[in-house]
């Protein structure tokens, strides 16, 4: 009877693994593209955190450069073993960049990271380029950066590696975009996996042999790429994974896959090859030739990915199966695995033994040694059954003998030390995009001493904590949310669900802790992966929840918080995202969702809690007048929470370069109809009776101005309105309607705030290397000897500078409408269809229903996956019915072309600060203001309108229908443009 080899030689050279180590990396891009990706990445924390019983001695570490003098500069200093290039470089064009540094330094690899959805024809000139190693997709997710840096050390170590028996999985996939989300799957399995193994080790040393015996992820795109590391490594693969469709012979072919699956079964009997495509049909071949196969289309596919993973790569539990595939038990560890094989049936034994299952298991975890003991077990020459189970039994007490069983998991509960630091990361994972800006801003005050730089007035984020991406990762897992999320859209039926589900118990435990050191309300926001990036903001689409944290009894404030939590990670379920996502032709699974828990900036009033002022900045201006200019930036004001401005309420707005000038009113009476006259605040006498639920407005309290008069929350931003003189003063001890003007502010300085904006938007400007959006909000304390509070809540790069092509307007052709005030650049041609309000139907008192009558038509689009031009009246997006009509973003999802028509009674200004407003140019979608009275330029032919066809048609609503499609001029420049018919 053949029994296993002695390892002890074979495995002498161990210590010699992953020779390559990227330890130093040249990331070439703007001060904020390297801030997320170093410290929102947090390479520690996502490598070695895995192992976080070892003091692992090297930690990658990133330097920043901004141009290629910078780059060689850093080159010719210090050694470098990997070269990340973002796909926007200023000074050059990439392939120029990437050339001059692969010149200068042929050894190093160079891996280009885009944000952009690259096209194919551009994929195929990187793939020209030798000096790119390889191009990857970054849709926010930090772990992209891990998988970069690992599967760089993988391709310069594989050869001498597999040697020594390391293993290897191979993707071959010719897409950056795909094969950037599925390395990160991977590579978090085999490190969670690893980590496991880890804890087993008896000492440090023993913990990195395992670290460097972990598998390695080998990539092809083409056919031939991939028969070559078959070839090479088909002793050592653990498995295939393979598009379908990608070059062979040098052409795209649509069945290389098939093929590919038949070689390796040609040389493979027993090897575990998975294909995907977009094609359904490749099921059946697929099944035809023994392969599994996923559905590329799948609203579940990188879950089902992870799970074919788990269960044919060794990475999970090991399932114990009769051998017509009925399951027995799951060992989730070998101590499991050794308490199962006990008293097995004797048919699965034998089934698992003769099939190398027990072999592969153990290698994926890297134990090689039992590995190979247990692969070298000829069924036939035991003599019965029991000799195996002896056999295995025997192998698996030497292993126990010689390593630690058990597996010790690491958490680090909050301290009140830690709960007094200004921003706190519980669990593992991305901060996502909220958050990942406000650390980013919070180490910007810092570096540029702005704290204290102000008299009278401190500047400084609030107390914040991020519940990381992976937890809600392990959330939709561990509560199997991801089939019911797919097949269902009802949002208060997920919302129940979610708030039935749990939070994992540490979690619990950490936020039981934070609701007994932090006193006062909190809100608790979204802050996905895909959140306030430079390509999608994703502004206002998920939800933010403000809960009171007064009540006496931690245990209802604890569930409180726990469902606001929860709430928020449904949220990424709801319509709006899921149609948001599909316009922009990302799929939602992609999302993950880390959330910001922060202390609300405010005062309590009696029952009541509001900050007097909450702003919103933007360092562009879309619509300047004079001598206002579009780069000086304009600032959005409110008495109480930013709701008012981020849902499109009346606000106040000025220019930071002008603060003194008024808005262009006609007279004081015009300035007093058009003031704030309504601002937010919490209730906190609600909190015993606080029911969460899908609609985030539930704690909300809307409040007149005299309620703010009463708190003495006036002074510093109000004035007075005279009926008798028919003038506003700026002084609100007079007698008269207040109005909030922040007049004293402004005009006088009470408060260094315009100061603060512009320094906060040329920090952030020059950072981001774009323009940008900021959230703040100004705590001014009842206690007059207490200073004043300038809170930075949020930062959000703007999409601004797409103006490059002048588009020209055409005055032969039949206008539709025109306007002097427009967002975007360019030309839209494939447009058919048109959802308008009927001017002669239309009354403000009915807008809510109008809203509701535009979603159902707006829905007809969407199952035909068409665009449309929307046109309404007053503010579309606003939540104040009396602004114009208060559309989500899932009611008005296929407007590719939004018009806002000013009526005689209705001429709100555009809502510059809402969320509505940031998505709908971040989107590349373009927006007409039609003034009233403003003609010829403003106009808009309604006889026309309302004689076409009508394809479909509510009370108010109509949609039209066009055999051939209208063309849109928008001139980014100008701020001109036309709809032509």
């Amino acid at each position: 009877m053949k029994r296993f080899v002695d390892l002890k030689t074979r495995f002498s050279g161990v210590h010699d693994l992953m020779k390559f180590r990227v330890t130093e990396i040249l990331l070439v891009s703007t001060s904020y593209d390297g801030f997320v990706l170093e410290e929102d990445g947090q390479l520690s924390e996502q490598i070695y955190n895995q192992f976080a019983d070892l003091s692992i001695p090297i930690i990658p570490r990133i330097h920043r450069v901004s141009c290629l003098e910078e780059a060689l500069e850093a080159l010719a200093t210090r050694t470098f073993h990997l070269i990340i290039t973002m796909s926007r470089i200023s000074d050059m064009t990439s392939f120029e960049f990437e050339q001059s540094l692969k010149d200068a330094y042929p050894s190093i690899p160079i891996v280009m990271l885009s944000y952009d959805r690259l096209t194919a024809s551009m994929i195929a000139q990187i793939r020209k380029n030798t000096c790119i190693n390889r191009v990857f997709y970054w849709s926010g997710d930090s772990k992209i950066l891990l998988a970069i840096i690992k599967y760089i050390e993988d391709q310069r170590n594989v050869e001498a590696d597999s040697k020594q028996g390391v293993q290897a999985i191979l993707l071959v996939d010719d897409s950056p975009i795909y094969y950037s989300q599925i390395l990160p799957i991977i590579y978090t399995e085999i490190l969670t996996q690893t980590r496991c193994l880890v804890s087993h080790a008896m000492n440090t040393s023993h913990g990195l042999l395992r670290v460097r015996l972990r598998p390695k992820i080998l990539l092809a795109e083409t056919f031939e790429e991939a028969m070559s590391i078959i070839t090479q490594y088909r002793h050592n693969l653990l498995g295939v994974i393979s598009d379908v469709k990608f070059p062979k012979d040098g052409e795209m072919t649509s069945a290389a896959g098939i093929e590919l699956a038949k070689r390796v079964r040609e040389m493979i009997t027993d090897f575990p090859f998975l294909l995907q495509s977009e094609d359904i049909d490749n099921a059946d071949k697929a099944k035809e030739i023994n392969v599994h196969f996923l559905d590329k289309n799948s609203p579940n596919l990188l879950h089902d990915l992870r799970t074919f993973i788990l269960e044919n790569y060794g990475f999970g539990s090991f399932v114990f199966r009769h051998p017509d595939g009925r399951i027995i038990a799951e060992a989730s560890d070998i101590t499991d695995l050794e308490r199962i094989i006990r008293d097995l049936p004797d048919e699965s034994l034998y089934y698992h033994a003769a099939n190398n299952h027990f072999s592969r298991w153990f290698r994926a975890r890297t134990e090689f040694e039992v590995a190979e003991k247990l692969r070298y077990i000829d069924a036939l020459e035991f003599s019965k059954i029991a000799d195996i189970r002896s056999y295995i039994l025997e192998v698996l007490k030497a292993y126990f003998q010689r390593y630690q069983s058990g597996i010790i998991l690491d958490f680090e509960g909050l301290s009140k030390k830690d709960i007094e630091n200004a921003f706190i990361k519980l669990g593992r994972g991305s901060l996502g995009g909220k958050a990942r800006g406000l650390a980013f801003i919070n180490s910007l005050i810092t570096k540029a001493h702005l704290a204290d730089k102000y008299e009278d007035i401190i500047v400084k984020v609030p107390r914040s904590f991020v519940i990381c991406s992976e937890v809600f990762e392990k959330f939709i897992e561990n509560n199997n949310l991801y089939e019911f999320t797919a097949n269902t859209s009802d949002e208060e039926l997920i919302a129940r669900k979610f708030m039935e589900a749990e939070l994992s118990a540490d979690i619990q435990k950490n936020l039981y802790v934070l609701i007994q050191y932090v006193k006062g309300p909190l809100a608790i926001r979204s802050s996905s992966i895909l959140e306030d990036s430079r390509v999608l903001p994703f502004a206002g689409i998920y939800k933010t929840y403000v809960v009171p944290n007064s009540h006496n009894d931690p245990v209802i404030r604890h569930k409180q918080l726990s469902d606001a939590v929860k709430l928020v990670f449904a949220s990424v379920f709801y319509a709006s995202p899921r149609q948001y996502a599909k316009n922009a032709d990302i799929r939602i699974e992609e999302e993950k969702m880390a959330v910001l828990i922060q202390e609300l900036v405010g005062e309590c009033y009696e029952n009541i809690y509001y900050p007097v002022i909450s702003g919103v900045a933007q360092s562009y201006n879309f619509y300047p007048y004079y001598p206002m200019k579009p780069e000086e930036g304009t600032v959005s004001l409110a008495l109480g929470l930013g709701k008012t401005i981020v849902e499109g309420e009346q606000v106040y707005r000025f220019s930071p370069a002008h603060p003194k000038m008024n808005p262009l009113y006609s007279g004081p009476k015009d300035y007093l109809e058009n003031s704030q006259n309504n601002f937010y605040a919490i209730n906190l006498e609600a909190s015993s009776g606080l029911r969460l639920c899908a609609d985030d407005n539930c704690n909300y309290e809307k409040l007149s101005i005299s309620r703010a008069e009463r708190d003495g929350t006036l002074e510093y931003i109000g004035s007075t309105y005279s009926s008798e003189n028919d003038c506003i003063y700026d002084n609100i001890n007079l007698k008269g309607p207040k109005v909030v003007t922040f007049s004293p502010i402004l005009k006088y300085n009470r408060l260094p705030l315009t100061n603060i904006i512009k320094d906060l938007l040329r920090l952030g400007k020059q950072s981001f290397g774009a323009d940008v959006e900021i959230e703040f909000a100004v705590n001014i304390p009842k206690d007059k000897n207490k200073p004043k509070e300038f809170y930075f809540l949020q930062i959000r790069p703007m999409v601004v500078g797409r103006e490059a092509l002048q588009v020209k307007m055409d005055d032969s052709r039949e206008i539709l409408c025109s306007a002097q005030r427009t967002i975007g650049n360019g030309f839209f041609q494939d447009i058919y269809d048109v959802i308008f309000v009927d001017p002669e139907r239309f009354e403000l008192k009915d807008s809510v229903q109008i809203a509701r009558e535009v979603g159902e038509l707006n829905s007809v689009l969407f199952k035909e996956g068409r665009r449309c031009i929307l046109i309404g009246f007053g503010r579309a997006g606003t939540s104040d019915r009396w602004l114009g009509i208060p559309l989500t973003w899932a009611q008005m999802s296929q407007a590719q072309i939004i018009v806002e028509v000013d009526t005689k009674d209705l001429h709100p200004e555009p809502s510059l600060g809402s969320h509505f407003f940031h998505n709908l140019t971040a989107t590349n979608m373009g927006y007409f203001h039609i003034q009233y009275n403003n003609e010829p330029e403003d106009r808009i032919d309604w006889s026309w309108l309302l004689e076409q066809p009508i394809l479909k048609q509510t009370e108010h609503v109509r949609l039209i229908r066009r055999d051939e499609p209208f063309l849109v001029k928008v001139d980014g420049r100008s701020f001109k443009g036309s709809i032509y018919k």
